[in-house]
Parts: structure tokens; C-alpha cells; sequence
């Protein structure tokens, strides 16, 4: 039976599912002798086997959010994926899997998971997550299988759902953001990256409202997104790879998403449009993301 694995150090608590995708549940920080709960749920009891939709914070792999149709451009063709939220493929293979833990110690926890069906390549994301001083580290890296011969289409990134408040005013987010991708009817990109006034909104800093955001932004290369409360301040920084944030206002949190690439990238690089974060993934080129979530 699966087991929920809190790691911690004095300033925070990190509570893991490997059971339930590699998915966090709680993330508790300690300032000034007060405890605050940073994930949507991170206050409930933690079914080590399900993570309930809009709580804690989901892996987002091989792919981030929606491929249209299901339908995966490779070099070595196309391929179909499960349609899971029509007309998309959205989120993945690796949230609803039980993940092996291969290393765990009183402040980092190591975790790994093998591809299968439907992915149709070889290989394995290996997934750290440490507790360094006031700064919760989380690095992904994609493999391909050393029997794997041909590069692939790969995208990594971090569901989390925070909570709006942390009990008095909203949270207030400021993201170094170049532009916003244009999306259809369907939520589909369809490859315009636009200076919305969204996008000028959030290189100031700004509220949302309920339902006032669902998009994905180009992040300007070394650029960090900045959550404010009034109980503390959360910075969120990248390594090269994360070239994306979604953001996306729900009724009850603020979803705010480090990915390497856009909605539908492959699909997009195809075409031809440039910038999307597309990236081929083979023996010699895995794809190492990194996210870091520094608070004070």
C-alpha cells in the first residue's frame, strides 16, 4: 500500500504522494512561529492513492497541457493519444501512475517512473525534490531508454493549485511574461503570442478575479513569477528550460504552472512557429527542468 512521505527542514514541511503521481499535497511554511498552508486541500487528510481534482499540485509529463486530438508530431511520424478531455490529450501520463521511490531522507525524496502504453517511446523521468534553507528545489529529468534510437517530442512542468488567501487579502502575482498565445474556441494555440493586457497586468502585478485567467505566456529567458501575499512572498525561478508559465483562476485557487513549452508545442513547431519551448528528447539530450519556490 502506497504511503503519503512528508519531508521537512525548520522552515517548512513538504508532504508527497508517490501513490497518487509523484503529486504534492501539502506545502506548509514556518515564519515567525506561524504555520502557513500554501496548496488548495493541504489542510485534509491525504488519500496516498488520489489526488482530488483542484488540491495540491500535479506532474505535468511527457507533455503539459493539451495536445489537440490526441494527435503527437514526432520526427518519426504521428502518434495518437488517449482523447481525455475532448477534443484534447491534456496533462500527461504520469499524474494518476504510482511512482518508485528510489532515495528519501529528513529534508529530500527521490522518485522515479518508467514510460508505458500509450507513450509510444522508452525511457523514464527521474524526479527530485529537496528542502534547501527557505527554497523547496524540484528537478525533473526525461530519459530516453538507452535501446531508444529515435528523439521524441518531450514537456515537463507543475501543476500546483494555491490557496488565493492565506487568511486575510488575495494573492497578488507579478511574472517576468513577454506575451500570451493566442487560443481558439477550443483552447487550442493557435500559434499568435500576443501583449494582451493580461500579459501587462502581470508584469506589474495584479489580482484575478474568479475565472479570469486560463492562458498560457512566454516568460522572459531568467525571468520569475512572484506570488504576494500579505503573510509572506513566494518567488518562483526556472532553470533555462521553463520558458512558460500557465496561469488559470478557478473558483477556489490560483493555479500558477512552470512548464518548457506551450499548449500543443510540437504541433506548433511543425508549422513552424518559433518560440513555443519545443524540445526532441534522445540517448545524448534528456530534458532537465528545474523549479525553485523560495519564500520570505
Amino acid at each position: 500500500m502506497p504511503e503519503n512521505i512528508t519531508i521537512s527542514n525548520e522552515f517548512a514541511a513538504v508532504t508527497i504522494s508517490p501513490g497518487a503521481g509523484a503529486s504534492l499535497r501539502s506545502i506548509k511554511i514556518n515564519k515567525d512561529g506561524s504555520n502557513y498552508e500554501l496548496l488548495s486541500g493541504g489542510d485534509n487528510k491525504h488519500d496516498p492513492t488520489e489526488l482530488p481534482h483542484g488540491e495540491g499540485s500535479f506532474v505535468m509529463a511527457p507533455w503539459v497541457n493539451r495536445i489537440r486530438d490526441g494527435r503527437l508530431f514526432a520526427p518519426d511520424g504521428e502518434h495518437e493519444l488517449p482523447v481525455n478531455a475532448p477534443p484534447h490529450a491534456i496533462h500527461g501520463l504520469e499524474r494518476d501512475r504510482e511512482w518508485n521511490v528510489v532515495r528519501v531522507s529528513e529534508s529530500s525524496l527521490e522518485l522515479e517512473i518508467n514510460f508505458a502504453e500509450p507513450w509510444p517511446y522508452a525511457g523514464k523521468i527521474e524526479y527530485s525534490l529537496v528542502l534547501e534553507g527557505k527554497s523547496f528545489v524540484q528537478t525533473m529529468r526525461m530519459i530516453a531508454a538507452d535501446s531508444e534510437s529515435r528523439s521524441f517530442p518531450g514537456s515537463v512542468g507543475w501543476h500546483p493549485w494555491f490557496n488565493t488567501t492565506l487568511g486575510s487579502d488575495p494573492v497578488n502575482v507579478r511574472s517576468d511574461v513577454t506575451g500570451e498565445w493566442a487560443l481558439d474556441s477550443t483552447v487550442t494555440a493557435t500559434g499568435k503570442l500576443e501583449r494582451t493586457e493580461i500579459t501587462r497586468r502581470l508584469q506589474s502585478g495584479t489580482k484575478f478575479a474568479v475565472g479570469e485567467v486560463d492562458g498560457c505566456f512566454l516568460l522572459n529567458s531568467g525571468g520569475k513569477t512572484v506570488l504576494t501575499w500579505p503573510e509572506l512572498i513566494l518567488t518562483m525561478n526556472g532553470s533555462e528550460s521553463i520558458t512558460h508559465f500557465m496561469f488559470y483562476s478557478p473558483e477556489h485557487a490560483l493555479c500558477v504552472e512552470p512548464q518548457t513549452c506551450t499548449v500543443d508545442a510540437a504541433r506548433l513547431a511543425n508549422s513552424g512557429v518559433e518560440n513555443t519551448g519545443h524540445l526532441l528528447v534522445d540517448r545524448e539530450n534528456p530534458l532537465v527542468a528545474k523549479t525553485t519556490w523560495s519564500w520570505g
